[in-house]
C-alpha cells in the first residue's frame, strides 16, 4: 500500500468515534471468582450485562462468531481435560465439542464461521494445532509433531492461519498452514524467539521478535518476504493487535513497572502511549469497526474491562464487579 493511502488509513482509524456502533456490538468477557470462572457477554457501550455460563466450572477464552450470535469457549470442570464448548450468545444451545484428554485451548472463528482452530496437547512438547465444525464434527489435526504449535490466528481469507511453534529450550518461530494441513511454510529462522502472530486485514503478519536488549515488533509477508521491524524496545512487547482496516496496531509494553498500551501504524510511524498509570493495561481488542479498543485494567484487587478511543482518550470503565473481569473478544451484535 502507498505510504500515502496507509497514512490517510491511519488518520480514519484515530478520528472514529463510532459510540453508536459499540453499542450494537457485542464484547465477550470472562469473571473470574475465587472458585470458579464464568463466560458472560455485553454491549459495546457496558450496557445488557448477561451471563452465559454457570457453575462449579472454568470458562476461559470465548470467542465470538463471525455474526457474533455464537461463542467458543474452553471449559475445565471437575478431573475432565479442558474441552471446547458452543453456546448462543442469548444463552441457550450449550453444545460440547470436544471430549479428549488433551488441554484444549485458544479457539478461534475462522472470518466466514465455518471452522473453529485452536490448540490442543497433554503435555509440555505435545501441543498441536486442530480445526473443527462449529457442530464438533470433522475434527482435522493440522500439525503433528514433538514440539508445541500454538496461537492460531486465521488468515482474512479463511483458507490458512498462522502460528507459533515453540522448541522448548531452544527458540519459537513463526509459520503459517493450510486450513486442510497442507502448505505449511515457515517464516521466521533464527536462534531466539518470535510469537505472537497476528494477521491483518491488508495481508500483513505482525509478530514479536524477543533480542538480548529487549524486544521488536516486526511485519512479515504470508511468504516469508518482505520481513522488517517497525517499533523496537529495551523492554517486553507482547499482544500486537490489528484494527479492522489494517492501518494501526496496538500491543504491550512493559514500561519498567507495569504493562501498558501502545498505538504504531502499519509503517512504523506515529508511535503513541495509549495508557500511562500505576496498573496494568492489557489484552487490546478493537471494536468490529475499528472505533474504540477495550482492554483489561487491574484496579482494586481485581480486573475490570474498559475501552477507549484509538487516541487514548474517552476512557470508559463498563464492569465493576467484585471479581476479575478479563475481556476475550470484541465481535458482530446479533
Amino acid at each position: 500500500m502507498e505510504r500515502s493511502k496507509v497514512l490517510a488509513a491511519v488518520a480514519g482509524a484515530i478520528g472514529l468515534g463510532a459510540v453508536g456502533a459499540a453499542g450494537a456490538s457485542t464484547i465477550a468477557y470472562t469473571s473470574l471468582s475465587a472458585s470458579s470462572s464464568h463466560v458472560w457477554v455485553m454491549r459495546g457501550d457496558g450496557s445488557e450485562k448477561d451471563r452465559l455460563t454457570g457453575g462449579a466450572v472454568v470458562d476461559l477464552a470465548p470467542s465470538l462468531s463471525p455474526a457474533g450470535t455464537r461463542l467458543a469457549f474452553v471449559r475445565r470442570q471437575g478431573g475432565d481435560s479442558d474441552d471446547l464448548f458452543r453456546i448462543a450468545v442469548g444463552g441457550s444451545g450449550l453444545v460440547r465439542l470436544s471430549r479428549t484428554q488433551a488441554a484444549e485451548a485458544d479457539p478461534t472463528w475462522s472470518p466466514q464461521g465455518g471452522l473453529i482452530a485452536f490448540s490442543a496437547g497433554r503435555a509440555v512438547g505435545s501441543s498441536e494445532l486442530f480445526v473443527i465444525e462449529p457442530d464438533g464434527t470433522d475434527r482435522l489435526r493440522l500439525t503433528d509433531n514433538r514440539v508445541d504449535d500454538l496461537d492460531p490466528n486465521w488468515a482474512p481469507s479463511g483458507t490458512r492461519l498462522v502460528f507459533t511453534r515453540h522448541v522448548r529450550g531452544r527458540n519459537a518461530e513463526i509459520y503459517v498452514i493450510g486450513a486442510d494441513g497442507t502448505g505449511r511454510r515457515r517464516l521466521t529462522n533464527r536462534a531466539g524467539a518470535d510469537d505472537s502472530p497476528d494477521w491483518s486485514s491488508t495481508g500483513w503478519i505482525a509478530y514479536v521478535r524477543r533480542v538480548a536488549s529487549g524486544s521488536e515488533l516486526r511485519l512479515v509477508r504470508p511468504n516469508g518476504t518482505d520481513n522488517h521491524r517497525i517499533v523496537r524496545a529495551n523492554r517486553e512487547i507482547s499482544a500486537p493487535t490489528w484494527s479492522p482496516n489494517g492501518a494501526l496496531l496496538v500491543f504491550e509494553l512493559w514500561d519498567g513497572n507495569d504493562t501498558e498500551l501502545f498505538r504504531v501504524s502499519a509503517i512504523g510511524t506515529n508511535l503513541f502511549r495509549l495508557t500511562r498509570n500505576a496498573v496494568p493495561d492489557f489484552g487490546p481488542a478493537f471494536a468490529p469497526q475499528g472505533g474504540r479498543i477495550a482492554f483489561t485494567r487491574v484496579s482494586g484487587g481485581g480486573n475490570d474491562v474498559w475501552t477507549m478511543l484509538p487516541n487514548g482518550s474517552d476512557k470508559d470503565r463498563l464492569t465493576s464487579a467484585d471479581a476479575h473481569e478479563a475481556v476475550s473478544d470484541w465481535g458482530a451484535g446479533p
